[in-house]
């Protein structure tokens, strides 16, 4: 197993983030995951040496000492001695989600990394779906943060809300033309 099998991880993909997942750990254990896939073929065949051999030769009454040649394997490459065969790799990330977010995270790896930033310069549309609770205040606006306050919501009716989300989706849509 030489560079060959690194060489050959090149380009972009997709990887589905759930919500409560960091962005870095999940690129370190697919970054972790890929070196164990890299490292786990088979190594090489030992290099062999030729070593002189120092040997009885002859009959029982006769013990001559001389030398023979002799192959033997060299270990000072075996995985068992020096470790793992490849013990980096970088894997770049396209963009950052939020650790409650969910989603597709474009990951990138070798050449791949190149391409990251052509994309995110590219603005390619993004689509977010929202989902929120009615009724209950916290003091991080996230649903697992402290509850400062706790109200009705019968107020809130159907037209409302979608005339709400349409005057914020056109103050997006006015920045985006400007």
């Amino acid at each position: 197993m030489g560079s060959c099998a690194l060489a050959r991880l090149q380009g972009l993909f997709a990887v589905y983030k759930p919500p409560g997942l960091k962005w870095k750990h999940l690129r370190d254990t697919v970054e972790l995951q890929l070196l164990k896939g890299v490292n786990a073929g088979k190594p090489p065949a030992p290099e062999q040496r030729v070593r002189f051999l120092l040997g009885p030769v002859g009959s029982d009454e006769e013990k001559e000492l001389t030398l023979t040649a002799t192959s033997v394997p060299t270990l000072t490459n075996h995985p068992l001695v020096c470790g793992p065969a490849f013990t980096s790799l970088k894997v770049g990330v396209g963009h950052r989600l939020d650790a409650q977010a969910s989603g597709v995270l474009v990951l990138g790896v070798g050449h791949g990394r190149r391409l990251l930033t052509s994309m995110y310069n590219a603005h390619l549309t993004k689509d977010y779906t929202i989902r929120g609770l009615l009724g209950k205040a916290t003091d991080d606006f996230c649903e697992d943060g402290q509850l400062v306050e706790k109200s009705t919501y019968d107020h809130v009716t159907r037209e409302k809300l979608d005339r709400i989300l349409a005057l914020i989706q056109g103050s997006h849509q006015k920045a985006l033309v400007m």
